[in-house]
């Protein structure tokens, strides 16, 4: 189960990964012209849809990496603390973020904007950490492997 459970959060990623490209590019194209209104909606459109998934797979994450990981020693104590400190940075960057129709001066989208960038940025650095060395630490220790656990 856990291995079908890394499987779907390595999909997860991928798809994650293009919708994150693409608000990257709205955000920017709102910072750069914050008065053009189709692409503050089309920011707000990309975000809700990546918001609409991101709770349910990062509960996932939680029940699998921080949870299963940390009770099967796939991790470090270090590393699981360094993956908390992630999430409650983003949960904190997320709850800053206004919704779009309630934003109405020119000034308020430009720090709209600001923020979905840094939230794309947060969100990227995630699905790289997670895809490069988290996944596969838990597949090891599932598969019993003999790698020391993740310490940074």
């Amino acid at each position: 189960m856990i291995n079908t459970m890394v499987n779907c959060l390595i999909n997860e990623h991928r798809r994650l990964d293009e919708q994150i490209i693409e608000l990257a590019l709205a955000a920017s194209r709102l910072g750069a012209n914050p008065h053009v209104m189709r692409d503050g909606e089309r920011a707000a459109e990309l975000w809700n849809s990546i918001q609409h998934d991101l709770w349910s797979h990062l509960q996932i994450e939680d029940e699998v990496v921080l949870t299963w990981g940390e009770a099967h020693h796939a991790m470090g104590a270090a590393f699981l603390g360094t993956l908390q400190r992630e999430r409650e940075e983003l949960r904190k960057l997320i709850a800053t973020l206004p919704a779009w129709n309630a934003i109405a001066a020119v000034e308020y989208r430009e720090s709209y904007a600001k923020t979905l960038l840094e939230i794309a940025q947060k969100l990227d650095s995630h699905v790289a950490l997670y895809d490069s060395e988290v996944l596969p630490a838990i597949l090891r220790a599932l598969f019993n492997r003999r790698d020391p656990p993740l310490e940074t």
